[in-house]
């Protein structure tokens, strides 16, 4: 196969994996001159309508998608009885050799990773595509650690009719390790079964062990569908408590509870970030436990009803009594009431302290704040100063500080993309800057960015340099003003302000130098400072005194004198900034001078002044 040029276009170079359905290899594309990936269908698969159909969906999945974080599709064929998908090729390993290398991944990494992986697969949920196979194996990490989740080959359209595993089909697909409940017992698999599979690979990223494991496939799946995974925390001590508690509701036996979405799931592992504590996590009731809590609320209707009907007859007895009892009631509530403490600007621990002493019950939430550091509480549910009965909850809200979100490597993303990705996270669009620089980068897409990626709040000023065109400077010494301005436009540059200058062979108005030497390839839309030469001035000085103009800062400066005797003489020779100073020279005689002032070597100006 190695050398086998596929459709006179794709040249087989290498093996890069094999999989139970098909061969993916390392192929040059003889046309568009770089390196793709080309899966082939194996050979005596071709005859099998089931295997056919299950690789032409993979092409159709694919083509319906385009993000960053999934493998795009470029290309699908056949060459005689061969049928090949052409995607792009992504160089590095995969996040199942990842974890092989380095064991346990640490939490902030996993946690980034597997959000970028949240959001290929929101992506394709929104096409109507359920991947069913999630794993490490088919999420490969290039050199610069970003992801792309591959392989769709058993993926679906969302239809009632076409999302049940079974084990005919899929006996020998996917992989049992990362099964969800219902794939693990032929149900149907849906949205939530991919989303319980990455939390499956983020448990194995964050303790370098999968949650459930055996000697067959078999005993692996029963597993799943009736076993509590293992905290990650009995397994790893530095995972945070939320995290685990993030995990573990991904990893819920009723889909029902677990994650919807996979926006909620990544949502929730933001918070996880700045929110090591835990305490967010919630989970929806199951239908059983909607019923079971209607049934209770009817039960307790019922005996309500029939608890009336029987203290009625003695109600009239004891409307003294209760009468007597509300006033006692009241004088010791009034007796039990309490000032509650003003919190707000308080650090958490001191709050909830004088919210204790004063007998009530401190109830904390967190939030993010760009206006309060973390830890200091940013609210209250009761307004200081009022009354409440001890023991009543007092409600803070406490700052987790400003949102951290993870700025990603975006080399090579479009403009558009990124304004996608940052306006996702919250990012406002004024905080983003853009310049250009010559790139290898394809034109248009980011080729450097600032600050570098990381973790950054919303409020940081972000820098992105887009590969820009290139052009080549042209000469242009020699040319009017004008005719420098029309030829350097046309190429693509920018003039700046020009700068006056002298020349002995050139006329007033010709350029007699420029800021950038000819051929020199820079950005398009790079500024050009071209040197304009002047014409000779005559100039009348009171005795011994000239005015000098610097237009920049920390420039050599010799100032010569050449009197009507001839002989030249340095009038002034420095070091100034810019200004304009007024030189006192030294031994001048009457009469018409030469001056030539000389600008780090440059001539600039040579004019006639005549000292009387």
């Amino acid at each position: 196969m190695i050398g086998r040029v596929l459709s006179g276009r794709y040249e087989i170079q290498a093996v890069v994996g094999t999989g139970g359905m098909a061969v993916v290899y390392r192929a040059w594309d003889k046309i568009k001159k770089r390196t793709v990936a080309v899966k082939v269908l194996r050979p005596e698969y071709e005859q099998d309508e089931e295997f056919v159909r299950r690789f032409s969906r993979e092409a159709e999945a694919a083509a319906k998608m385009s993000h960053e974080n999934i493998v795009n599709l470029l290309d699908v064929g056949k060459d005689n009885d061969m049928r090949y998908i052409v995607m792009e090729y992504v160089p590095g390993k995969t996040l199942k050799d990842l974890i092989r290398e380095q064991g346990r991944i640490a939490p902030e990494t996993a946690v980034r990773m597997v959000i970028r992986i949240l959001a290929a697969v929101d992506h394709a949920h929104k096409n109507g595509i359920v991947h069913r196979d999630i794993k490490p194996q088919n999420i490969l990490v290039n050199k610069d650690g970003k992801v792309k989740v591959a392989d769709f080959g058993i993926a679906r359209l969302k239809t009632a009719q076409t999302t049940r595993v079974d084990d005919k089909q899929n006996s020998a697909l996917g992989s049992v390790h990362y099964f969800s409940p219902e794939q693990a017992s032929g149900e149907v698999a849906d949205e939530k079964s991919d989303l319980y599979s990455v939390g499956v690979v983020l448990y194995e990223m964050l303790t370098g062990q999968v949650p459930f494991d055996g000697d067959t496939a078999v005993s692996v799946a029963l597993k799943h569908v009736s076993e509590e995974p293992r905290s990650m925390r009995d397994l790893a001590p530095n995972i945070s408590r939320a995290l685990d508690e993030v995990v573990m509701r991904a990893l819920a036996k009723d889909s029902a509870r677990r994650y919807q979405t996979a926006a909620e799931f990544a949502g929730d592992l933001r918070k996880a970030v700045v929110r090591p504590r835990g305490g967010f996590v919630t989970y929806p009731l199951t239908r059983e436990e909607q019923e079971r809590q209607r049934e209770e609320q009817r039960r307790k209707a019922l005996r309500r009803k029939r608890r009336l009907q029987r203290v009625s007859f003695f109600a009239a007895i004891f409307v003294g009594v209760a009468v007597i009892g509300s006033l006692v009631w009241y004088f010791a509530a009034v007796y039990n009431m309490e000032s509650v403490p003003l919190t707000i600007g308080s650090e958490e621990a001191a709050a909830t302290t004088v919210i204790t002493q004063r007998g009530f019950t401190p109830v904390v939430e967190y939030a993010y704040s760009e206006e309060y550091p973390q830890g200091l509480v940013m609210q209250q549910t009761v307004e200081a100063g009022q009354k409440r009965r001890r023991g009543t909850e007092i409600g803070i809200t406490v700052s987790a500080g400003s949102q951290w979100i993870y700025f990603e490597d975006m080399t090579g993303w479009t403009l558009e993309q990124v304004y996608e990705e940052l306006t996702g996270l919250g990012v406002a669009a004024e905080r983003v800057s853009v310049t250009c620089a010559v790139s290898d980068k394809p034109v248009g897409c980011v080729a450097g960015q600032s600050p570098e990626p990381g973790w950054i709040t919303r409020e940081t000023d972000i820098v992105l340099i887009l590969s820009a065109e290139t052009v080549e400077v042209p000469p242009l010494t020699g040319l009017t003003f004008e005719g420098a301005q029309a030829q350097a436009e046309a190429g693509g540059l920018t003039l700046g302000e020009p700068v006056p200058g002298y020349s002995a062979d050139e006329p007033a108005g010709t350029v007699i130098a420029q800021s950038i030497p000819p051929g020199e390839v820079v950005a398009e839309g790079t500024e050009l400072i071209l040197t304009i030469s002047q014409p000779r001035q005559m100039l009348y000085y009171p005795p011994s005194n000239y005015t000098l103009y610097v237009p920049l800062s920390n420039v050599e400066v010799v100032l010569e004198i050449v009197p009507p005797s001839g002989a030249a003489f340095t009038g002034f020779s420095g070091t100034l900034d810019a200004g304009t100073y007024s030189i006192e020279l030294s031994s001048v005689e009457q009469g018409l001078h030469t001056v030539r002032e000389y600008m780090d070597g440059m001539l600039m100006v040579e004019t006639q002044v005549m000292f009387e």
